[in-house]
């Protein structure tokens, strides 16, 4: 698979929607020591918000259902990280606005998008443990395998690995957001959550691209 239609978005946003409710446990336990612990209750119900809304994308752009389905997930599972998610989601759809198809080359700039939205909305900063210290990490790996004429299946498993060290890096980061912020340098050693939650979709992608 080198290019991503509508109907490929669909795909994998029902995949993502049927496996991401399977990590409820893990993320609510790892949230749990940074905040609140509803992050896993949160991506449970905000998937299953965005697949139950998919028959009704049918035939739309990548970038309008990106951006619809962060939107269905945010009304469901309004939270800060529902709205955090929502907003990438709406940066990186409007990104590619009409276009038909999403190629490798879109990649990088979708994620900055998505990345400059959410700090924008949020008011973070790359270093303050948030999604941000994933995101554009990630848009730097992909650039690279954009350059380096990379297959879409291989710069998808390098954006997981670039994702897994960026997020290795949060726990070296003092939160300076959300209920993490409270704990201030109590942060220190654990994960970013949210940043946990991305890289799980983000193997996912890689495994959807290499066996589609």
């Amino acid at each position: 698979m080198e290019k991503l239609t509508g109907a490929d978005i669909i795909a994998f946003l029902r995949m993502l929607a049927e496996e991401m409710p399977g990590h409820r446990d893990e993320l609510r336990d790892l949230d749990a020591r940074m905040g609140d612990g509803d992050l896993g209750i949160t991506v449970s119900i905000g998937m299953k918000a965005i697949g139950d809304g998919l028959a009704d994308l049918e035939g739309e752009t990548p970038g309008t259902i990106l951006a619809r389905s962060g939107m269905s997930f945010n009304r469901e599972a309004a939270s800060t990280f529902g709205a955090i998610f929502a907003t990438a989601l709406m940066g990186a759809g409007k990104t590619v606005r009409d276009q038909e198809e999403i190629t490798l080359a879109d990649l990088p700039p979708m994620l900055e998008a998505a990345a400059s939205d959410v700090s924008a909305r949020g008011g973070a900063k790359p270093g303050e443990k948030t999604i941000l210290d994933v995101l554009l990490p990630m848009a730097e790996a992909l650039k690279g395998e954009v350059g380096a004429g990379s297959s879409l299946p291989d710069a998808a498993r390098r954006a997981h690995e670039a994702c897994v060290e960026a997020l290795e890096l949060t726990k070296q980061m003092e939160a300076r957001h959300g209920r993490g912020g409270w704990l201030k340098e109590k942060s220190i050693g654990q994960p970013d959550p949210g940043s946990t939650a991305i890289c799980m979709m983000v193997e996912c992608f890689a495994r959807f691209v290499a066996q589609s």
